[in-house]
């Protein structure tokens, strides 16, 4: 797993802007529920609509589902987008761009990162405008 970790970091590194971070973030493998919870989502309804998928906690924690499978590109996939939002935050990004901006930037890595090997981009336009449009610029 953890050179899947160091190559997702250096795709990251060699696709966006960002440097190449020494430290690599926890990962903790866990129900659905518990992802949810962490996030601040702590009712099951709430959760199942959120389709809350895998979650970066800023204190250097990814969670990622059981079912997490690291050989899966899909799962892959999910992992990239995460380990953006570390590289976010391990640069202090957030303190200086809006989260719904933050958050476009993941899914537009992610999108890069799948297509890149081979798979249909995600990318829901409009959802993109709604994140962005939550910023104050």
């Amino acid at each position: 797993m953890q050179d899947i970790l160091i190559g997702a970091l250096a795709w990251i590194g060699a696709n966006s802007s960002y440097n190449i971070v020494q430290f690599t973030p926890n990962l903790t493998f866990t129900e659905p529920s518990n992802i949810c919870a962490n996030y601040g989502i702590n009712d099951k309804g709430r959760c199942d609509a959120s389709r809350l998928v895998a979650f970066y906690n800023k204190k250097n924690t990814i969670y990622l589902p059981l079912k997490f499978n690291p050989q899966s590109k899909k799962d892959q996939a999910i992992l990239v987008h995460e380990l953006v939002h570390y590289m976010q935050w391990s640069s202090n990004k957030n303190k200086q761009v809006c989260l719904g901006k933050l958050e476009v930037e993941a899914y537009e890595l992610q999108d890069k990162w799948r297509t890149s090997h081979n798979m249909k981009s995600i990318l829901d336009p409009f959802k993109m405008i709604m994140l962005a449009a939550s910023c104050d610029d």
